[in-house]
């Protein structure tokens, strides 16, 4: 996915990947969440509760393998070259038409996802459009960033109120796809990247930049699902998870500053 002042060029293959990425991506809490549940009861590290889960072998395994799978795509040509995963349902367009509750949660995370993402590039547009892009094209994604992450959250109290949600609720909802579009990003970025280059910022300012501005309660599922993707990502990477907290929120916080 790309744009230059025109349009924004992307193609099958593009929103395969994010469906892929995003339904293996919100299996994290089943993985994970017992873990993290251990963590904030008892004051044990990630590491120490990860290490006490008699079930997280099989768990992550098939994890890991979703994700290679959405690895395997980015690379392909197309779809069909790569084994699609038995138990990740074939892209549709009609959220009603999956039987699985869990399904459909991951269809409206994996399209707010997606939504961010063409927000993000028509940005570019705009900016290209405007001449009014940043200096650096590192800046120029974490603006783009910004800006797609505030079209999201824009009148949500309005939204909520028109649909008989709470503030909260639409709110919490919104960060969890933003999270999972942070995940995305975080899957398609080449790992040399990852530390930020001429072209990209550092990974983690792209995370902070994404997530950053919700204010829900330490408790919020938003918090205990973007922890729960983190803890993911920092397991693939095979990176230490010293890490304690009470709350949902601590963790999260604690993560995303051990990311950096």
């Amino acid at each position: 996915m790309n744009a230059n002042r025109h349009r924004i060029r992307f193609d099958t293959k593009t929103i395969d990947l994010f469906w892929l990425v995003g339904f293996s991506a919100w299996r994290s809490i089943e993985v994970y969440s017992p873990a993290l549940a251990i963590t904030m009861q008892s004051g044990l590290t990630i590491s120490q509760a990860l290490q006490i889960d008699g079930e997280l072998t099989t768990f992550e395994r098939d994890y890991k393998e979703r994700l290679q799978a959405a690895a395997s795509l980015i690379s392909a040509t197309s779809t069909d070259e790569i084994a699609w995963p038995p138990d990740v349902p074939q892209p549709q367009a009609d959220r009603d038409q999956l039987a699985d509750p869990q399904d459909k949660v991951a269809f409206d995370l994996t399209a707010l996802a997606l939504a961010f993402a063409l927000l993000h590039e028509f940005s570019h547009v705009k900016l290209l459009a405007e001449k009014a892009q940043p200096d650096t094209l590192p800046e120029e994604e974490l603006a783009c960033d910004v800006w797609a992450r505030d079209f999201m959250t824009a009148k949500l109290a309005a939204y909520a109120q028109a649909h008989g949600h709470t503030y909260e609720e639409v709110s919490q909802k919104r960060a969890m796809g933003l999270a999972l579009a942070a995940t995305v990003i975080h899957a398609i970025t080449p790992t040399a990247a990852q530390w930020g280059n001429s072209e990209y910022p550092p990974l983690s300012d792209r995370i902070q930049a994404i997530v950053a501005g919700f204010n829900l309660p330490p408790g919020s599922r938003f918090w205990f699902f973007a922890a729960c993707l983190l803890v993911g990502i920092m397991r693939q990477e095979h990176r230490p998870l010293d890490i304690t907290g009470r709350t949902p929120q601590a963790l999260a916080e604690a993560l995303i500053a051990q990311i950096r």
